[in-house]
């Protein structure tokens, strides 16, 4: 890989090969030489360059100096505005993406705010961000035989058939109950076998095991 010694120095290799660089440059260049094998080789090479020049005898080129075709500037313009337009396609790309990535972030971040801390009389409260057409909230209480989960979803496909899921903090899901999708508001009651203090997670599948909606929960304070 060329270091930025290389690049300051690299100006300086034609000029030694020709025997006219400037005492000091030279100095540095030859110290730095002595550690870097890409600059010595390419010295070598443009030695060898050098030494070759004056064979060279222009009075023997046929047909004196070439034209480039009338089409070459053409075609270097047409080159150039190509790379152009690949780097600000490019550029959109990365703002789309990460204007979307904001998003997602702000939505996140939206719905854990709306979380109400455990201990609160009125439970926890969760805000799902919508995801599809498909918004929620949910209460969660602990009750002596779990965790009570009541559930307001709007934008489930009416008749398909879904899961509602805690997850605790060993990762394993337990059922808060199955129901079904009305394409409307709908409101439920539910509840699962697990503590309110060790859930850590609470989502929802369609009849596929698809994630439909899906949130976090904080640790208990």
């Amino acid at each position: 890989m060329t270091s930025d010694a290389c690049r300051e120095l690299r100006a300086a290799l034609g000029a030694v090969a020709l025997g006219g660089a400037d005492p000091a440059e030279a100095l540095a260049l030859r110290a730095h030489l002595d550690g870097c094998a890409e600059c010595r080789a390419e010295l070598r090479e443009l030695t060898s360059v050098a030494a070759a020049l004056p064979l060279a005898d222009p009075s023997r080129a046929k047909g004196g100096p070439t034209q480039p075709p009338s089409a070459l500037a053409k075609r270097v313009l047409g080159r150039v505005a190509a790379e152009r337009t690949a780097r600000r396609t490019r550029a959109r790309r990365r703002i789309a993406a990460v204007a979307a990535t904001s998003a997602a972030i702000a939505a996140a971040i939206v719905a854990f705010v709306l979380i109400v801390p455990g201990n609160s009389p009125s439970g926890s409260r969760v805000v799902f961000a919508p995801h599809a057409g498909v918004s929620a909230a949910a209460t969660l209480r602990s009750r002596p035989a779990g965790t009570e989960v009541a559930f307001h979803v709007s934008g489930l496909d009416r008749g398909d058939t879904y899961w509602l899921w805690l997850t605790g903090g060993d990762g394993n899901r337990i059922a808060a109950g199955t129901f079904r999708g009305t394409g409307t508001r709908t409101d439920l009651v539910l509840t699962a076998a697990i503590p309110l203090g060790d859930a850590r997670r609470i989502w929802v599948t369609d009849e596929n095991d698809n994630v439909v909606l899906d949130q976090r929960l904080p640790p208990p304070a």
